[in-house]
């Protein structure tokens, strides 16, 4: 993950729970998601989809943080 978009998630780290996300934000989440995974999806506003994309997001954002973390 990209420092920038590390950074974009600490401030927005909210978003990646149970809230309804702008428009805006969907399509830097799924960017981000498409930029880890090299994938391809399109933004959408589908539950199911928009879901998995926060639950993968949260997991390579707590693999970094406790990274950092453990550098100290």
């Amino acid at each position: 993950m990209k420092d920038k978009d590390y950074n974009w998630l600490t401030d927005n780290l909210n978003i990646l729970g149970n809230v309804k996300a702008t428009r805006d934000q969907l399509q830097r989440m799924f960017d981000i998601y498409n930029d880890i995974t090299k994938e391809n999806k399109r933004t959408t506003q589908c539950g199911r989809c928009v879901y998995n994309i926060k639950k993968r997001l949260l997991v390579e954002y707590e693999k970094i943080s406790s990274i950092q973390n453990s550098k100290g």
